[in-house]
């Protein structure tokens, strides 16, 4: 089982904190948090499309594929470690995407297998990121029947 993490940003971003989060993940399966170049531009339109056109270029037709955004479905921790435990065993492996500064391009959202969202509030990609591995290391915990997650 294998879980990847697609961010807008650069490998040097990567805080301790989600290192520790990937190191404990890894117990429970394979996770990787990938960075990808950013445009470099500032008009909206014309980045999410180069980072879209380069995110895309990465993957398959084949790839479960999740955008984090904030038109997506709300899952609480107990019906997400459902839902990636299942998925994860049908399908192997498990692909998120951030978007960068403006967000992810239609081309990226139409291609998506399920949009998930954190409530109706915008975070930065850092705070965004490590809350992302929190609640994958939460929902695997659930779903391996410790004892980390109070109800």
């Amino acid at each position: 089982m294998k879980i990847k993490i697609y961010f807008f940003g650069k490998k040097n971003e990567i805080l301790d904190w989600e290192k520790e989060y990937l190191r404990r993940i890894g117990f429970r399966c394979k996770c990787e948090l990938i960075p990808l170049a950013q445009a470099g531009i500032t008009e909206g339109v014309k980045a999410k499309k180069i980072e879209a056109d380069n995110f895309l270029n990465k993957i398959s037709d084949q790839d479960f594929l999740i955008a984090f955004d904030e038109n997506g479905i709300e899952k609480d921790s107990m019906d997400f470690s459902k839902w990636i435990k299942e998925t994860l065993e049908n399908r192997g492996e498990v692909i998120f995407i951030m978007g960068g500064a403006h967000g992810l391009h239609r081309s990226i959202l139409d291609r998506v297998n399920l949009k998930l969202r954190f409530g109706k509030m915008v975070w930065t990609r850092n705070l965004f990121r490590l809350m992302a591995l929190e609640q994958i290391y939460r929902a695997l915990e659930i779903a391996g029947g410790s004892n980390f997650h109070k109800e």
